[in-house]
């Protein structure tokens, strides 16, 4: 079925339509809500008031961008809304961890160089969790959902130049927050 069908059946409330949507981008969305929060309970928040909004807004969608776009729009809105309501709230790494993606299992790895790698992406993880989140969300667009920039505008409801901006205004704030740890890393080997 088409994007465009599966559209027009949601804003006729058509409830498969929204099963169809909801397993179709349920993934997507819980994956970012993981990346922005930082553990399972707020990304499943997320996706749940995501897809809530999704029900109560579809009607609002124009189809001038891409469902994906919109979509990554609310959840945005959902997260940030959620970083409000929490004001600062510190979210645990060792849950982020338990969720973030697995160093690769290649057996041409030393067990010490597998230990390394998954203590460098706990500093990085925990420097993205740090980041404020006008920057952490355009960054994990670009990142990791490897969203092209105007895409990423177009989800932030900003200029092209402003999405790049913030991405390596991002990329910035990581390298200066994880310069000390891979010196320190460097230098003992």
């Amino acid at each position: 079925m088409s994007e465009q069908h599966l559209i027009e059946r949601m804003k006729n409330g058509d409830e498969e339509a929204f099963t169809q949507f909801f397993d179709q981008y349920r993934n997507t969305i819980y994956n970012f809500g993981i990346r922005f929060c930082g553990n399972p309970e707020d990304a499943s928040d997320i996706l749940q008031e995501t897809l809530i909004n999704t029900f109560k807004y579809i009607h609002n969608f124009k189809g001038n961008a891409k469902l994906t776009t919109w979509l990554y729009r609310v959840a945005s809105n959902a997260c940030l809304q959620k970083r409000r309501k929490e004001s600062g709230m510190e979210s645990s790494l060792d849950q982020l961890l338990e969720t973030s993606h697995e160093v690769g299992t290649d057996s041409s790895f030393h067990p010490q160089d597998k230990l390394e790698q998954k203590e460098a992406a706990k500093v990085i993880e925990g420097a993205i969790l740090k980041l404020p989140a006008d920057y952490r969300i355009p960054f994990l667009l670009r990142e990791v959902e490897r969203l092209p920039y105007q895409e990423i505008a177009d989800i932030l409801e900003s200029t092209l130049s402003n999405a790049k901006v913030r991405v390596h205004r991002a990329r910035l704030m990581l390298r200066e927050m994880v310069t000390e740890y891979f010196k320190g890393a460097s230098s003992e080997m």
